[in-house]
Parts: C-alpha cells; structure tokens; sequence
C-alpha cells in the first residue's frame, strides 16, 4: 500500500502545481495596448536606434475548454516612420510541462516562430521571457525580454537583450526597447 501511495502523492503535486497557475492569473494584459520599439542592431547598440515602430496591440482570452479559456492570444500592428507595417501575434498559455507560461509568437516580417518560456514575478509586476528564434544563415539568436509593469498594470517599459549564435556565448546586446500604454 505505502508503494502506491508515494506515486499517488508524487501524481497529485504534479498536477495540483499546474492547477495553481491559469492564464486568467494576467488578466491585465487583456485589452488594447499602443505599443512602441526602437530596434537596435544588436552586434552594434553602440550605433543607437536603427529605427522606431508604433502601433497597437489588442489581447482577449482564446480558446476555451470545458468553459474555460485556455490561451491569451495578442495581435499586433506596428508602423515604422517610413510606413512599412508589420503585423505579430503572440499567444500565452500555462504550460504544465514547464511549470511556467510559454509564449509562442509569429510574425509577418519573419519566417521564423518564436518559443519562449514567461516568468512572471508578481511582487516585482515584472515578466522576465527567455527564447529563441531561428535567423538568417542559421543562426540561432538567444534573447531574454523584461517587461516592467507600473503599479496598477496600465504601462510597462520593455528591454530585449540578445545573443547571436555567432557572437560569444556571453555577450548579449540590447537589441529593442520599448514601452506599453493601456488604452482600453
């Protein structure tokens, strides 16, 4: 009996672990953001911004189960100065697995899809995502993105540091920032 009952036990922590956390836990990021970047060349930051982007994003709950959503999924357009527009969604979801929220996001800009892990630190109202995206000669960039959120959720100031697959394991380099404003 006391065999079963070590996995029993082992089973439910596992489980109940994963039902602690739900995507409803970030419901401030639903609604309509105005969202800027400034996007650096992250072999060169030194060089300052290469070019600004403005635009909006609207998040809403997404795909439910037994009644329940399951994602957050968020949408986005964003314009340079220039015009050229570029539109993004990325969805979030508790992955039980991971033991975190992933994020996955897809852009019309770029062939490739990123993967990444949220952290979310709720004393410090801060997500902390690590990821990865494939680049152009396959290169493989490492990226680590904090969001710092004010103290009603309504803003956040964003950084996004970066390391290449052909630059030193340990150099990241800025290569956006950015900031949100709720606006409904």
């Amino acid at each position: 009996m006391k065999k079963l009952l070590v996995p029993a036990f082992l089973l439910i922590t596992t489980f109940s672990n994963g039902q602690d956390q739900k995507v409803q836990d970030l419901d401030f990021l639903i609604g309509t953001w105005e969202i800027t970047f400034d996007i650096y060349d992250t072999h060169h930051p030194e060089k300052g911004i290469i070019f600004s982007e403005i635009g909006r994003q609207e998040c809403y709950y997404d795909l439910e189960h037994n009644g329940e959503p399951r994602f957050i999924t968020c949408k986005g357009k964003v314009a340079r100065e220039d015009g050229r527009e570029r539109t993004f969604q990325e969805s979030i979801r508790y992955g039980n697995f991971s033991g975190t929220f992933e994020r996955v996001g897809i852009f019309s800009n770029w062939p490739a899809t990123s993967e990444e892990l949220l952290f979310y630190h709720e004393a410090e109202r801060r997500f902390e995502i690590r990821g990865e995206l494939g680049v152009q000669d396959n290169m493989l960039e490492r990226y680590e993105d904090i969001y710092q959120f004010n103290e009603d959720y309504t803003s956040y100031e964003r950084k996004n540091v970066a390391n290449f697959s052909n630059m030193p394991v340990t150099e990241y380099n800025v290569t956006l920032m950015g900031t949100g404003k709720k606006i409904k």
